[in-house]
């Protein structure tokens, strides 16, 4: 029996380049999914209507979450475009954005639990802005 004996430098190298390049491609999968799951951490349980109606038209839309810290709703978190912002600087936000596109549109979405004189702090600060269309966000009640 005749045994083949390597020699110095032949061909029992390990490839690493495939290997780096599925660690990249890991590495950027979780970065890209980690980031996903922080986009949807905004839960807001909306209140129900009795009638609602989608918009038919979709124009430059700023997103405003006023999020019940509890079930007594009398601390919020307010969001705009998933950004946390304090009441005093949505006037300012919504200054700029009419700036750029007079015919915007905010689209309210507020959290059933949450304290009516947030929502109206928000909607003077909207107004006081210049907006002149605010679109609330409710369920239909079901049948």
């Amino acid at each position: 029996m005749k045994f083949k004996v390597p020699t110095e430098g032949g061909d029992d190298e390990i490839n690493m380049a495939p290997m780096i390049d599925m660690v990249f491609l890991l590495l950027i999968f979780f970065m890209v999914a980690s980031h996903m799951s922080k986009l949807e951490r905004t839960p807001v349980e909306l209140p129900v209507a009795d009638e609602s109606t989608v918009p038919e038209s979709t124009p430059e839309r700023q997103l405003i979450t006023i999020r019940s810290q509890d079930a007594t709703g009398e601390e919020v978190d307010i969001l705009m475009n998933l950004q946390q912002i304090e009441v005093e600087a949505i006037t300012s936000a919504i200054r700029k954005l009419i700036a750029a596109e007079p015919d915007a549109e905010v689209y309210l979405r507020a959290d059933r639990y949450a304290k009516h004189k947030h929502v109206k702090e928000v909607m003077a600060a909207c107004a006081e802005g210049g907006v002149a269309n605010v679109t609330f966000a409710t369920f239909e009640k079901g049948e």
